[in-house]
Order: structure tokens, then sequence, then C-alpha cells
């Protein structure tokens, strides 16, 4: 294999490759200061205490309160639903069906997700034009998970229902929750918004971008409410929890070297002919592979943010007949779909550790069906695509 003539310049340079990426996942926790502060988080719990024994309503609810709340707080939002609901008597196969739905449509769109952040990097797609497209297939994804549900919920009702007796919620003001969702609404669309504006003013990148405004947010929620003591006893639990990240931030920085020095090498041209080889063929056929390849290296432990760069990087969206945009899409996909299946990623494995269950049920068994059906909806979107 050919690489580099100075081994330690590609080393420096793949270290220094993630290092935006890096900054994103340890500052966007800082986000869910001011939500966890303002006591937004107990109006979820106020709504799901009331449809703990409506398995239907259960559902919507937690997925959607997910699908709300993941683009800001990334994998943490799925710890703070369970602490919430934990005490309830709500299914277990409730639980892992909406918590993998409501966090991986988020995975589809948010700016504060790895997955879009760095797919749009490597396929050299600008964020401004598909979060419609991602937000479009992540109300798509939400929507076919819960009309999925609706076949199963008549077998568990029973069991949600005796398991409810004798439990009565205390009566609250529905109004002034709704009010608190309604604002950690706004604060998601606006966050996304500035984005979006600074992104087109600035010659910035989206990934400084975020990390900034992931910053900047709980100052200035302090500085408008005086509310600093506060913040600062907030901070202290979220310098906790980064110094409890070793593991992640080992596999962002090696993920950059292993994909760069991947590159420089032989075996990247043959995963370009490989994977071109099947484009040419059938544009379906690609998609399958893609999922496939990413599907069989989650399942041996190579995550998908060493994987699926690496794919990305070797294929050009000019030289498979799409936009940029779209072939991110179909490699998100794959990343959020391979993240409910496979036992090893890491938010299968938090759901998994929540619910005191098998990664392999939770993610085959309970959501296979979810699974299959996106994969069906994104064959019939590829052959329409391919159509026009």
């Amino acid at each position: 294999m050919n690489t580099k003539d100075d081994p330690l310049e590609v080393a420096l340079e793949g270290i220094q490759q993630n290092l935006p990426l890096l900054a994103l996942i340890i500052l966007v926790p800082l986000l869910s200061i001011p939500l966890k502060a303002g006591g937004y988080f107990h109006s979820i719990k106020h709504f799901m205490r009331k449809w703990e024994n409506q398995p239907r309503l259960a559902f919507f609810g937690l997925s959607s309160f997910l699908a709300l709340i993941s683009p800001i707080l990334n994998m943490g939002s799925v710890k703070i639903v369970h602490e919430m609901v934990d005490k309830l008597k709500i299914n277990p196969m409730i639980l892992g069906k909406s918590y993998l739905i409501g966090f991986t449509s988020s995975m589809l769109w948010s700016p504060y997700f790895a997955s879009v952040a760095i797919v749009l990097h490597e396929v050299g797609g600008q964020f401004n034009q598909y979060i419609m497209l991602g937000l479009g297939v992540a109300l798509i994804q939400l929507m076919i998970g819960n009309l999925l549900f609706r076949r199963s919920s008549k077998k568990i009702y029973g069991n949600l229902r005796r398991a409810r007796e004798g439990i009565s919620p205390k009566v609250e003001d529905d109004q002034v929750h709704r009010r608190n969702l309604l604002k950690i609404l706004c604060t998601l669309v606006a966050m996304v918004v500035s984005l979006l504006f600074l992104q087109y003013i600035t010659s910035i990148s989206m990934l400084t971008l975020v990390s900034l405004i992931a910053v900047f947010v709980p100052l200035l929620w302090a500085l408008i409410l005086n509310q600093w003591k506060v913040l600062a006893t907030e901070f202290k639990g979220y310098s906790q929890k980064i110094s409890q990240m070793d593991h992640e931030i080992t596999l962002f920085l090696s993920a950059g070297l292993f994909g760069l020095a991947i590159r420089n090498t032989a075996f990247a041209d043959q995963l370009q002919s490989f994977l071109m080889g099947f484009a040419e063929q059938s544009l379906l056929l690609f998609v399958l592979i893609i999922f496939l390849v990413v599907l069989f290296f989650a399942f041996i432990g190579v995550h998908q943010i060493v994987v699926i760069p690496i794919l990305a990087s070797q294929v050009s969206a000019a030289s498979v007949g799409m936009s940029p945009e779209f072939l991110a899409l179909i490699f998100i996909m794959s990343w959020s779909m391979t993240a409910v299946l496979c036992p090893l990623n890491a938010i299968n494995i938090i759901v998994s550790n929540c619910l005191q269950r098998n990664g392999l049920t939770i993610g085959f068994r309970w959501n296979g069906a979810y699974v299959m059906s996106l994969v069906s909806i994104l064959i019939v979107a590829i052959t329409v695509y391919g159509l026009f």
C-alpha cells in the first residue's frame, strides 16, 4: 500500500481532522443546562404520567418528546427521559421502540449530530439545502413508527391497564406544561434558524458555528434571567460528565486518523471501484451495498463514524447521478438504521442498559420491522428518484 511520505504528518492531520467534530460532541451537552434548570423536563414527565395507561399516547408522547429534545441533547436525551418514566408502569417494549424511533429521527437532520455534520462535510453538501430533505424524512420516520406501533398496541394494553390501577397522578394544569413544551420547540427552531443565518452571512464552518451556539445559549440564558449561580451549579455536573467521555474522545480522534490513513492507500482505490461498480449496475443495488457494508462493520465493532466517512469520501455525487444532499441522506439513513440494529452501537447500549434487555432483542425483535419499513421506503424513493 502506498501512503504519504511523512507518517507523522499523516498522523497529525488525521487527529486534527475530527477536532471540530469532537468540540461539537463535548460542547453540545451545555444546551441541556437551561432546559434542566428551567423545569421543562418536568412537563414531559407530567404528560407521561397521564398517558402511561394509554399505549398509543404513551408511545406517541415518548417518541415525539425524544424527537423534540434529541436534536439539542443528543444521546443524553434518552437517559433524561428514562429517568422521568422509569418509575411509571410503562411496558418496556413501548420504551424500547419509542426511544430508538424518536432518537434516530433526529440523527437525520439535526446539525448538532455527528451523523449530519460529518457526512455533509464528506460529500460536499450544504446544510441549508439539506435540512428540509432530512427533516421531511425524519417526520416520515416518526409517522411510520407510530403506525407500526398501532398494530402491536392491543397486545400489551391489558398489562398496562392492570399496572395502572391504584395510581392517581397529581392534577396539574396542562396549559402550563404545553407552554413549556412550546418553549423547547421555539428554542430548537431559534437555534437552527440562527445557525442557517450565521452560515449564510459568514464563512465559518457549520461545526464551528454549532459549537459557538452551544456555548453562547447557556450564557445568554443566564444573562437574561440572572441565573449565574444556577449556571455554575449545573456546569459542575456537566464537567463531571465530560470527564467520563474518555472513550468517545479516543474514538473520534482515532476515527479521523484511521480514515485519513485509509484514504491514502491502494485499498481506497479498490473500495471506490467496488462501490462505483455497483452504482453503474443499479442505484438501488449501490444503496443496499452501502447499508450492508455499514451493518457488517457495525456488528464486528467498527463504529459508523469510522466506516461511513471512508465510504462517503470514495463516492462522488455527480458520478452516481444525484445531488450531494440526497447522497448524504443515504449515508445518514444507513448510519441511523444500523445504530438501531447493532447491539454494539452506543445508543443501542444505552437503551438496553436502561431497560435491562438484550441489545439484539431491542434492535431486531422490537425494531426490526421498523428498520425494514424504512429500507423499503428508501428503495421506493430511490426508484422514483431514478425515474426522474
